[in-house]
């Protein structure tokens, strides 16, 4: 099923690829690989991480519990745990992840829960920039309630998933989950315009080390190698579009309305149409927003800005 050739047909034919074009706004600036597909032409600035806790935001994605807010954690370097923050950047909670490590959490996702409108929380612990790690681990919990004494933090004990990929150790910064199949998608980062796509088949088992088959490869029509270096992922809500960004911009591919969800891995074999995102210092976090509507993105570094590009459509 190797996806060995990507057209350009969305980002256009006529060379609109071949320039990058860097605007600068009041929200900031931003990177643009061809004209945006039903986006806002600009990213709008939403808030500020407030937390000084949070320095290296590596993962992000969107609470299905908690109206407006969003998971994020940081990358190598912290204990193992996730943040809830509000649109407005301020954090509301702390989950503490018991008896898990925090080797190199790169990504976070959503996943549907056991329960019908259960949703879980899945920390990707899959950084390997040497390609040395004989396997990667996925925590995984239950979305949290917030407290009902208004304390700032808890505690969960989340199962741990882990994985090894069939044809030998990669390293990775791109993990995401279907909504409706609860498959995962594990994307690599390289730094040649390719990504090697690695699919976890639910259901999940942690009895053992799963064996993670090479779904795909998938190379983005990109001009510059910055903006085909895969560093962050996530599935939107309807489960008909897949979205990657990389350190400059991003690219979004888009499942046929003919094509029933559960074939969603024939999406691979679409064009990407490329996404206008914000022009970040390190820019390895993004999601789609609960209600599919707009696209989120955050940065490394303090106090960085969340971003937020909306559909055409939204109000």
């Amino acid at each position: 099923m190797a996806v060995e050739n990507m057209r350009s047909a969305r980002v256009g034919r006529a060379g609109v690829l071949a320039a990058l074009v860097v605007l600068a706004s009041g929200a900031g600036c931003l990177a643009v690989f061809g004209p945006p597909v039903e986006y806002e032409p600009l990213p709008r600035l939403i808030g500020r991480l407030e937390d000084e806790r949070i320095t290296e935001a590596s993962g992000l994605a969107a609470s299905r519990r908690h109206a407006d807010c969003f998971y994020v954690h940081n990358d190598s370097g912290d204990s193992p745990r996730v943040f809830l923050v509000d649109r407005g950047g301020r954090t509301r909670l702390e989950i503490r992840l018991q008896g898990a490590q925090a080797r190199d959490y790169e990504d976070i996702a959503m996943a549907p829960g056991s329960a019908a409108g259960a949703w879980d929380v899945c920390v990707a612990d899959i950084g390997d920039n040497r390609a040395r790690r004989s396997t990667v681990v996925v925590y995984r919990f239950p979305e949290p309630e917030l407290p009902a004494d208004g304390s700032p933090m808890i505690e969960v004990t989340p199962r741990a998933f882990t994985f090894k990929y069939a044809d030998g150790p990669a390293d990775a910064e791109a993990f995401c989950v279907h909504p409706a199949t609860g498959d995962g998608y594990i994307l690599t980062k390289r730094t040649d315009g390719r990504s090697f796509v690695y699919k976890l088949a639910a259901p999940w088992s942690a009895d053992e080390a799963r064996v993670l088959p090479r779904l795909a490869e998938v190379r983005l029509p990109a001009p510059l190698a910055a903006a085909g270096i895969v560093t962050a992922a996530d599935i939107a809500p309807d489960g008909r579009r897949l979205a990657v960004r990389c350190y400059f911009g991003g690219w979004e591919w888009r499942l046929p309305e003919r094509v029933d969800l559960a074939a969603f891995d024939r999406i691979l074999h679409e064009d990407p149409a490329a996404l206008a995102l914000a022009l970040e210092r390190q820019g390895e976090a993004l999601c789609y927003a609960a209600d599919g509507l707009s696209l989120l993105t955050v940065s490394e570094g303090l106090h960085p800005g969340l971003y937020e590009v909306r559909a055409r459509s939204a109000d």
